[in-house]
């Protein structure tokens, strides 16, 4: 954490480096995420209880979310193994390319949740949220917390074993579907409703949309997502005795 301008350094330089050559650069992350927000209220807010603003911004924050959660799974399977020439030329603790690979997954996410704070504001749903709004900063804070020992561990495992970045991949297409992004949660009952609450990001995305849209989160989702945070310590820690001195034999 001392060590903050230098993971900041790269996670700018890469994001930098992935749209160098565009002529819109960065703001392709803008038009990507507004023109998936655009579509699918425009087909699916037919299908939901909500108003059509409601569902937009509905959408607008479950998909920023989304997308912040699944950016720390890809990216951790492969926070190593795209470092591997800095790892075999420094001594640079490993936490660096955590921190990094956290940092990279986070500005998209401000620059998204910017578009949806400002549709909010453009439908005037922001007069509905109360002090519940608040309840989305120790939310953030549990992202974060969980993000951490995830990637870290994720990045030890995808080292090893090269077929965890391709499972990740098959099972982040089916994740969009189960997660209550583009359909509401509170309507699914039965098979659905089961397989939502069983699906940890269900979770994850409840504690954090819910006080945005002046709603509480199930306690259920809360006490999710702090078990789920201190196994992936537990696990990482695991992980990281039985792996982390062959790290750079694996790479």
């Amino acid at each position: 954490m001392k060590r903050h301008h230098v993971w900041r350094a790269f996670a700018w330089d890469e994001t930098k480096l992935r749209y160098h050559r565009s002529v819109l650069g960065l703001f392709w992350i803008i038009a990507s995420y507004a023109l998936f927000v655009g579509g699918i209220s425009l087909f699916f807010s037919g299908f939901a209880s909500l108003s059509a603003q409601e569902f937009t911004i509905y959408v607008a924050l479950g998909y920023a979310t989304f997308t912040f959660l699944m950016a720390n799974i890809a990216d951790g399977s492969a926070v190593f193994s795209t470092s591997s020439a800095w790892i075999k030329s420094t001594n640079l603790p490993y936490s660096i390319y955590v921190f990094k690979s956290l940092f990279r997954s986070l500005l998209p996410f401000v620059m998204q949740l910017t578009v949806a704070f400002a549709l909010m504001l453009y439908f005037g749903t922001f007069a509905k949220v109360s002090w519940h709004a608040f309840m989305a900063l120790p939310a953030l804070v549990m992202f974060l917390l969980c993000a951490v020992p995830l990637q870290y561990a994720l990045g030890l495992i995808s080292a090893r074993y090269d077929d965890i970045q391709h499972s990740i991949n098959a099972i982040t297409r089916l994740l969009i579907f189960i997660t209550p992004i583009l359909w509401v949660r509170e309507e699914a009952h039965g098979t659905r409703g089961l397989l939502a609450d069983l699906n940890p990001m269900t979770h994850f995305l409840e504690i954090f949309r819910n006080p945005l849209m002046g709603m509480d989160a199930r306690p259920l989702s809360w006490m999710v997502v702090i078990g789920v945070t201190i196994l992936m310590w537990l696990f990482a820690g695991l992980i990281s005795t039985l792996m982390r001195q062959r790290l750079p034999f694996w790479i």
